[in-house]
């Protein structure tokens, strides 16, 4: 069937209003974070606003042939929701929905719920996710996110509502049991854990169930360290002993660039540790820190920033202790500032551009913690024997590193100036983009940055890294062993036997 007579198909599905063909609305539709080659406009980008006109649209969509390629807010940087071949696009945006279970610890929303509004909602209920957002969670949306995976992982996800292939609505978990509701994730084989990380290859998510769980009590510490060799040996024991909760690590360019605080971003800022901490005098002091924090980095290479929850203060306060303890041995404390804001206000996307209007992309790696120092002086050697090479070309790194628990990820950010694209045109402002929206195409940086993503990418996978938001750039098809693929390829083929469902996202197709 041609695309003009599946629009026509699709009119009474959806209404001609969520039937987009708008060369803008195509652009955006068909590009992320990172300029990928071979990326083609979607044909058509189709908003559907409940599960059952998404099934309803893919059933038309796979039975006249047509390619499919599931997006969120497109906020990647893998190519994973970026047609490589014409395609309709099928934006979840109006999947947009919340249902508080309080009382079963449970939250069920769209696909297309924004992060930023899921917290709002639950946190005057003293209530979190117990998976951790991500930060760019101001725009991106949980299907997307579910979708791409995340470093902390998603055991808290209790179940899926997904629309396969051929329109095939399917629930996982107990959500799957007609006189039950969706509390529990494991009812035979985790189905759950089949359409986890998939980058839209396996079927459409259009509703996501998360466990709750109660906000705790906090502290916060930090602390400069002169090399990654000390870091590393505190930040390791530190997670092999489970006293911080979540761990940020940033360099000393990154670190300089987070206390880049203006005006308005500090007003913003004092108003959320306010709003948690209920101390203007603090609030404004913790902001003053992010400034303070630039000058002390300087005499430093690494900065280290911990957050610690425990259920009780006094808990709290005793892993700090201990926390302390350990750091204090090669770091010096510094005003913990960093993670205060960070705790106060979690999403941005202000570091997707440089301070000077740069592109940005990063590499990741996720390492076990046995494996990570050796990674992490791998990759200084290489920056350090590519350097000059990044230099002619205007190329700068940056790091950061995290960690939720027994692992570490590293990424590298890189950052060079470019022609910006759809994607930074959505969701900067207008005086950004004013400033900084009329750079010509800059080639030379742009294909060294694409060899340097693969150099790193490559590199971590020899220290036997894993990844998330696989999509088109992170290997798995090619890198897995020879039962997985085959496993693999056989669930993909009964899914879609078509092989319309995303093709080329994790290798497939």
């Amino acid at each position: 069937m041609t695309i003009e007579a599946t629009l026509e198909a699709l009119k009474p599905i959806l209404g001609a209003a969520n039937i987009l063909t708008d060369d803008a609305a195509r652009q955006l539709a068909g590009s992320d974070v990172f300029p990928w080659a071979g990326q083609v406009l979607p044909d058509l980008v189709l908003r559907p606003g409940s599960t059952e006109e998404t099934a309803a649209a893919m059933g038309a969509l796979t039975r006249a042939g047509h390619a499919v390629t599931p997006r969120g807010a497109g906020l990647s940087y893998t190519g994973g929701a970026v047609p490589h071949r014409p395609s309709v696009v099928v934006d979840t945006s109006r999947l947009d929905f919340i249902d508080i279970r309080a009382s079963d610890l449970c939250v069920v929303v769209g696909a297309g719920c924004v992060w930023q509004k899921l917290v709002e909602a639950l946190t005057p209920l003293g209530l979190k996710t117990s998976i951790n957002p991500p930060t760019s969670g101001l725009h991106s949306m949980v299907g997307g996110a579910i979708a791409q995976n995340l470093p902390g992982g998603t055991d808290g996800i209790v179940g899926l509502t997904v629309v396969l292939a051929d329109g095939t609505v399917a629930r996982t978990g107990s959500w799957a049991l007609p006189r039950s509701k969706p509390f529990w994730r494991h009812h035979g084989p985790d189905l759950t854990g089949l359409f986890v990380g998939d980058c839209g290859a396996l079927g459409v998510k259009t509703e996501i169930a998360l466990r709750l769980e109660t906000i705790k009590p906090v502290e916060f510490l930090s602390f400069t360290f002169a090399d990654s060799t000390t870091l590393m040996t505190a930040l390791v024991t530190l997670q092999r002993k489970g006293f911080a909760t979540r761990s940020v690590i940033l360099d000393r360019g990154l670190s300089e660039t987070a206390g880049q605080v203006g005006v308005g971003e500090a007003a913003r800022t004092v108003a959320a540790v306010v709003s948690q901490a209920g101390s203007l005098r603090q609030a404004i002091r913790d902001v003053a820190g992010l400034g303070r924090m630039r000058s002390e980095v300087r005499r430093q290479s690494w900065a280290l920033h911990l957050t610690i929850e425990s259920p009780t203060e006094a808990g709290a306060k005793a892993q700090a202790e201990e926390a302390r303890a350990i750091c204090a041995k090669d770091g010096t404390e510094i005003d913990p500032a960093f993670p205060k804001a960070m705790r106060a206000r979690p999403f941005t996307i202000r570091g997707a551009l440089g301070p000077k209007g740069e592109r940005w992309v990063p590499v990741h790696g996720i390492l076990s913690l046995s494996q990570a120092e050796g990674c992490v002086k791998a990759i200084e050697a290489r920056l350090a024997e590519r350097a000059a090479e990044l230099e002619a070309v205007g190329v700068r790194v940056s790091w950061l590193m995290s960690t939720l628990g027994p692992y570490l990820l590293i990424e590298p950010m890189i950052y060079w100036l470019d022609e910006l694209g759809p994607v930074h045109w959505r969701y900067f402002t207008g005086s950004q983009m004013e400033k900084y929206g009329g750079r010509p195409v800059n080639q030379p940086a742009r294909d060294t940055v694409l060899s340097l993503r693969r150099d790193l990418r490559d590199l971590m996978d020899g220290f036997g890294a894993v990844h998330v938001q696989i999509g088109r750039f992170y290997r798995l098809a090619d890198a897995v062993d020879e039962g997985s693929l085959d496993l693999l390829t056989r669930i993909k083929s009964a899914l879609d036997p078509q092989g319309l469902m995303n093709p080329g996202a994790l290798g497939l197709g």
